[in-house]
């Protein structure tokens, strides 16, 4: 009698593996179904890890043991992670100024006096807090690993700051990361024209002649007519420039930043963006 071609298929080796299929099967199933919470062990290691560094940082920032020529001052939220800014300062020798943007910081982060205007409050309160132990090159970046301003050597930030040219910073004390001009160059603001549409719908353009008085503390014929700037608040500035301006200046912009009624939170940000070369020295446009 012939065999059904089932069993005539099923022989002992084949039988094993297919139960060993079966298996890894249902593995991978279940791998699947719980990756959420092994994602979340493998992060809350990462985290604790990245904590323990910053907190040790931060007690270094504190006693101004501090001795690298560069320092990357960061904005950071909950969600990112940290891990790309610490593999790149323990190959680079940099030292990370990490600035919380929460309300509840993560352990090891600074905390800056106002929230208010995205990563303005951790770039002015960095000037405040280290004006007179700043290292020789201050490099202001976002947190996160992957942005769009960066252009020249793709999206990560890491690759940008492998390329900066010091170099240059020395020789203009003030360098924006970004190589494209637009957006923002060859101008992008009229603070002495405001269109009839800023007025109508109360946009801060309407007010930035404003903003400018009380951010440089001058006269309203000192407020300049155009002002141009590259993209992204993301720039590299000497220590000899930071100190060209007295650490009173910068106290002034950050409690503007905390107290200003002429905008709100985004508006501060936006304000101070098209700001950072004057406030810098560099010329208007």
């Amino acid at each position: 009698m012939q065999k059904p071609r089932l069993l005539y298929w099923l022989t002992p080796k084949r039988a094993i593996v297919a139960g060993v299929t079966v298996v890894l099967v249902q593995l991978a199933l279940l791998l699947l179904r719980d990756h959420s919470d092994l994602l979340q062990v493998f992060h809350y290691g990462a985290s604790r890890r990245i904590a323990r560094e910053l907190a040790d940082l931060t007690d270094a920032y504190t006693s101004h043991a501090v001795n690298s020529s560069v320092g990357l001052v960061l904005a950071s939220i909950g969600s990112e992670d940290l891990t790309w800014l610490l593999d790149y300062c323990h190959e680079s020798g940099s030292t990370p100024f990490v600035y919380t943007t929460e309300k509840s910081p993560k352990p090891g982060l600074l905390v800056p006096p106002t929230l208010r205007g995205r990563e303005s409050p951790a770039y002015l309160s960095y000037v405040v807090d280290f004006y007179d132990h700043l290292p020789a090159y201050s490099v202001f970046v976002h947190a996160y690993p992957e942005q769009w301003h960066n252009d020249l050597f793709g999206p990560l930030t890491h690759n940008t700051l492998r390329n900066i040219r010091f170099e240059a910073v020395d020789a203009h004390g003030y360098v924006n990361l970004r190589c494209q001009h637009n957006p923002g160059c060859p101008t992008g603001v009229y603070p002495l024209s405001p269109t009839h549409a800023d007025l109508e719908n109360h946009d801060i353009r309407a007010y930035f002649s404003d903003a400018y008085r009380q951010i440089f503390n001058v006269p309203a014929d000192e407020v300049p007519e155009a002002i141009g700037n590259v993209c992204c608040g993301q720039f590299a500035v000497s220590r000899e420039r930071i100190r060209a301006r007295p650490k009173e200046d910068y106290r002034r912009i950050l409690d503007w930043a905390a107290t200003t009624e002429l905008t709100d939170d985004f508006g501060v940000g936006w304000v101070l963006e098209k700001l950072w070369h004057i406030i810098f020295g560099m010329d208007a446009v």
